[in-house]
């Protein structure tokens, strides 16, 4: 399966990926070295849980910021 990938962490990027069928976003984060913690995924503008399953070509990855 073929994604698109921005992420928003750091710097703005986008990458294109060749995904397994059946890969879950967990799967996606963990590919791109990038900790599952600091980050929501989004996919159409709406937050994924990271045990789906990759649905869709344009996926969103946005840091989290938190503080006091």
């Amino acid at each position: 399966m073929k994604v698109t990938v921005k992420l928003f962490v750091g710097e703005v990027s986008s990458r294109e990926l060749e995904l397994p069928d059946g890969a879950t976003y967990f799967d996606l984060l963990s590919f791109l070295k990038v900790n599952p913690e600091t980050v929501v995924v989004f996919r159409g503008g709406v937050p994924v849980a990271f045990d789906s399953r990759v649905s869709g070509d344009h996926i969103d990855v946005m840091r989290v910021v938190s503080g006091g």
